[in-house]
């Protein structure tokens, strides 16, 4: 059943279609979808969705590129006076963790449909790689205090990718089975990353030390 017509400003409509998709994609696979049902659901005309969207497949990728802003903002968690580079590393995962439980549709939307097998959509989910990468080489070259030798960071940058994989599958796993302790997920991808990144040959000593300090 449509919701009552109410008026939105272009922007403020957008975003709300976008967390409409975003619950409704989370709940059903992609093919499930027709972009009519969201319409309906919005209280829009459907010529006013494909105003803003042109088809589903679009629809579905702004969902996934929106997703993908929120969850790099709720996991920027700047480093505490004194951190270690793990506990920074573990505040980041928590953060990843808090937001699956308050938005589990819309964590789950991001993750779900054809983004594997769409280029349009694997250029997205490369992006927010891109930037969670960099946002975590930063905090190496903040402890090393100055740039790395161009294969010391090409390695690094390599073993942050997978890091990032394996995080999002225990995220995700804990999204499907919420009895899954959060702290243990924490410690496990946060101590991953340490050992991965001291095994990296030839990273500056300095960085050797901070991922084999005490990781608590």
């Amino acid at each position: 059943m449509a919701g009552p017509r109410r008026r939105l400003s272009p922007d403020a409509r957008r975003t709300e279609l976008l967390a409409l998709g975003a619950e409704v994609f989370g709940q059903r696979p992609y093919d499930n979808v027709r972009i009519d049902e969201i319409a309906e659901r919005a209280g829009v005309s459907r010529a006013l969705m494909y105003h803003y969207f042109p088809d589903k497949r679009a629809f579905f990728a702004a969902v996934v590129r929106a997703e993908g802003e929120r969850l790099f903002e709720a996991t920027n968690t700047p480093p505490l006076p004194g951190q270690t580079l793990f506990g920074q590393v573990r505040c980041g995962v928590l953060a990843y963790l808090r937001y699956d439980e308050e938005h589990p549709h819309r964590a789950w939307a991001a993750s779900s449909g054809i983004g594997r097998t769409d280029p349009l959509l694997r250029g997205i989910e490369d992006i927010d790689n891109d930037r969670q990468a960099d946002r975590i080489l930063g905090r190496m070259t903040a402890v090393v205090g100055g740039p790395m030798d161009d294969k010391v960071e090409r390695d690094l940058r390599a073993t942050v990718y997978g890091w990032l994989a394996f995080t999002f599958e225990m995220c995700r796993q804990r999204l499907m089975d919420p009895s899954l302790d959060v702290d243990l997920i924490a410690d496990l991808c946060a101590h991953t990353l340490m050992d991965g990144v001291g095994r990296v040959p030839g990273i500056p000593a300095v960085l050797a030390d901070a991922v084999a300090a005490p990781q608590r």
